[in-house]
């Protein structure tokens, strides 16, 4: 493994963060609004508040996406060369961990319904692949030209 560009490395993982957050927010509080809401009625639970906190741990979610797959693109690049190729498996590699056995542990405590689980995976699916794909192009190893 060459050695990882560091400056690069935090660059492309805070844009591929970025990409998360926006489209997430997107996602969750336009398109799947009323998935949400059938989640809470079905809990018997009120809506939460979005505040400053909620925010902060929502960005957090998505800083771990958004930094593991331009770590794991970095990985990938000595075993499958640097590309959009290798970042699609990081940005796919990344939307499994992420987005779909982790939310699929909330299925059976009803937190989560399948067809929720379903939405946001598709979803999910090209927002960690695009994001993937932004990162790595920005990335180049030290010894790179």
């Amino acid at each position: 493994m060459k050695n990882i560009n560091w400056a690069r490395f935090i660059l492309g993982g805070l844009i591929a963060t970025a990409v998360l957050f926006v489209s997430d927010g997107l996602l969750h509080e336009q398109v799947l609004r009323t998935d949400w809401k059938a989640v809470y009625d079905g809990l018997g639970a009120k809506e939460p508040a979005e505040t400053p906190v909620s925010m902060l741990y929502f960005a957090i979610f998505e800083v771990g996406r958004g930094v593991m797959s331009i770590f794991i693109y970095v990985l990938m690049r000595d075993r499958f060369g640097a590309g959009p190729k290798t970042a699609v498996f990081a940005g796919i590699s990344t939307w499994l961990a992420f987005s779909i056995t982790g939310p699929a542990q909330f299925i059976p405590l009803e937190f989560y319904s399948h067809a929720l689980w379903v939405k946001v995976g598709a979803f999910q699916l090209v927002t960690s692949i695009v994001a993937a794909i932004i990162a790595a192009s920005l990335y180049k190893d030290v010894t790179d030209r």
